[in-house]
């Protein structure tokens, strides 16, 4: 069986064969900072509407379209519909399931909702038995798929994809009609031994594998779960960027091929060894006390997007993660926790996690306490808000929604 996964391995690069990717030299200990005003063209402030109905704890994802936002929080298990002004139009919950992930597709105009029936706890290696390609128990009640169309949000018409068994893996749409999921799990029962990290698939069948894995032997897939390769839409809905647990690569997938685009190369207190590969974890206590005892190594690269000439992505480590931006044209690698913020931001924090990007621009949130916190530590500078912001924090209270801030990268970075 190692000589047939070798012969698989093999086939793989042959069929595949990579452009020369970017190297990143990334040491975290050294990466430097910018004001917000070297970084950004353009920043506004869009508070998102508080009313009883609307009122939610914090964006865990963020949709962006011509004429929405679409949020979903994770506190109410809901989805909040606003307008591009931040006026509220609807809220949405799927009574018994909890939401997991959405995302738009623009080939049905329709928000892809992928959600779990609270009901069940479904452990990951069912969810694998789930998958294998002979499986044929209907998972409906457990997971599913639905689109809610956006040509008339108030409507709120919805339709399910039947019996789709890779919604328990949160797959990402692709070329059209397809999706790229990803569930990786090993167990030393396992009935085979080859398996395979990324899949394009349709609503039926898996139509393409990338990454063979030896899901028998593999032992720092035994005890967490199920890991998954992160998939990451672009502009381009025949493009995706592919990351994969304990490697420092990003791969751009199009529908003929997967290209290796960038390798992040890391300091020894940064990287996972080849030895951890070899560890033979028997327990997953073994596992958790490697992760403690190393928390600065990074296990996964994730959030990637190009935006023109730049590259955000973020570093997870076993403990925390960092944030970086890559400017393509000077090679420049920026900590994107070291963007400080100027008088271009009034002074507002501007260096949290991207939730959302469309052509234009980039999507933070920033909390209504967060923004009154800021606004008193700068009242020293005697600020002049603008018409926005001046309503803000007239009008609002610190326990209102979100406010979100779309901000414009420039397309050249000033290296002074």
């Amino acid at each position: 069986m190692k000589k047939l996964m070798f012969v698989c391995w093999a086939m793989w690069l042959c069929t595949n064969v990579f452009a020369q990717a970017k190297t990143l030299y990334i040491d975290p200990s050294k990466t430097i900072g910018a004001p917000a005003s070297r970084i950004f063209d353009e920043i506004k402030f869009i508070p998102l509407e508080t009313t009883k109905k609307s009122i939610f704890g914090a964006i865990r994802q963020l949709v962006v379209t011509d004429s929405l936002f679409i949020v979903l929080d994770g506190d109410t298990d809901a989805l909040y519909f606003f307008n591009r002004r931040g006026k509220f139009l609807q809220k949405y919950r799927i009574r018994r399931y909890r939401i997991r992930d959405i995302q738009l597709d623009r080939t049905k105009n329709a928000l892809l909702i992928f959600s779990i029936n609270k009901n069940y706890n479904i452990p990951s290696v069912q969810v694998q038995e789930y998958l294998e390609p002979d499986a044929r128990k209907d998972v409906s009640k457990f997971a599913k798929a639905t689109w809610y169309y956006l040509d008339n949000v108030a409507a709120a018409k919805t339709e399910d994809l039947k019996n789709f068994r890779y919604a328990f893996t949160n797959p990402v749409r692709f070329d059209k009609n397809k999706f790229a999921a990803s569930f990786i799990k090993a167990k030393r029962t396992a009935r085979d031994t080859l398996d395979y990290q990324l899949k394009i698939i349709d609503q039926s069948a898996v139509l393409q594998n990338y990454f063979p894995y030896n899901k028998k032997t593999e032992s720092v897939y035994y005890y967490a779960g199920a890991s998954q390769c992160s998939i990451m839409p672009t502009q381009n809905d025949s493009v995706l960027f592919v990351t994969r647990p304990f490697q420092y690569e990003i791969y751009t997938l199009t529908p003929s091929a997967i290209s290796e685009s960038y390798k992040l190369m890391l300091p020894m207190d940064n990287a996972v060894p080849a030895s951890f590969f070899n560890t033979g974890f028997s327990s997953r206590g073994e596992m958790d006390t490697y992760k403690m005892e190393h928390p600065s190594f990074a296990h996964k690269i994730e959030n990637v997007i190009s935006f023109k000439n730049l590259m955000f992505f973020n570093l997870n480590l076993f403990k925390g993660y960092n944030r970086y931006l890559y400017d393509n044209k000077t090679s420049l690698i920026y900590d994107y926790n070291k963007i400080t913020s100027d008088s271009s931001t009034y002074f507002l924090p501007v260096s949290g996690g991207i939730k959302s990007f469309d052509d234009e621009h980039i999507y933070l949130s920033l909390s209504a306490k967060s923004m009154f916190n800021s606004k008193k530590a700068s009242e020293y500078r005697n600020l002049q808000y603008d018409e926005v912001l001046t309503r803000f924090f007239a009008t609002r209270k610190e326990t209102d929604n979100p406010v979100l801030i779309q901000l414009k990268p420039k397309e050249d970075l000033t290296t002074k």
